[in-house]
């Protein structure tokens, strides 16, 4: 009579987990890359994840940068960045979002309705990662 490990599959058990993993939390190419080095588990998972959709850095970036309008640029670009997102798709993602100015100038008028002072409008745009380019126009009456 044969034991239970016997008959479990490791490589379908590895699949099994990254794929859950992936599904459970969106995740760019290197996040999945780290996971799959502290889980050790194989490389080869992440070209199976690829293929079947589960790992697309570009569209990753593109909600990220959709779900951040109150960051600017720099903010999401580091943001991004850290995750191991290319410089390219994280242009593209930024050009698929309302203009950095038209962000900070709504942001600044709902604090402004709230009756917050511009100097810390500014300070918080600018701990939000808008330009000073952005800012100043933003605040602009």
């Amino acid at each position: 009579m044969r034991n239970w490990e016997e008959l479990i599959d490791p490589e379908s058990e590895s699949r099994e987990k990254f794929f859950a993993y992936l599904l459970r939390k969106t995740s760019t190419r290197k996040q999945a890359q780290e996971y799959l080095r502290r889980m050790k588990l194989p490389e080869s998972l992440m070209n199976e994840a690829e293929d079947a959709g589960l790992i697309d850095d570009s569209a990753y970036a593109k909600l990220f940068a959709e779900g951040h309008t109150s960051w600017g640029n720099a903010k999401i670009s580091y943001e991004l960045s850290m995750r191991g997102v290319s410089r390219e798709n994280i242009r593209l993602a930024l050009d698929e979002i309302a203009d950095e100015t038209e962000r900070a100038r709504e942001i600044s008028e709902g604090l402004r309705e709230s009756g917050i002072d511009d100097r810390k409008i500014a300070a918080r745009l600018m701990s939000r990662g808008f330009t000073n380019r952005a800012v100043n126009e933003a605040l602009r009456k």
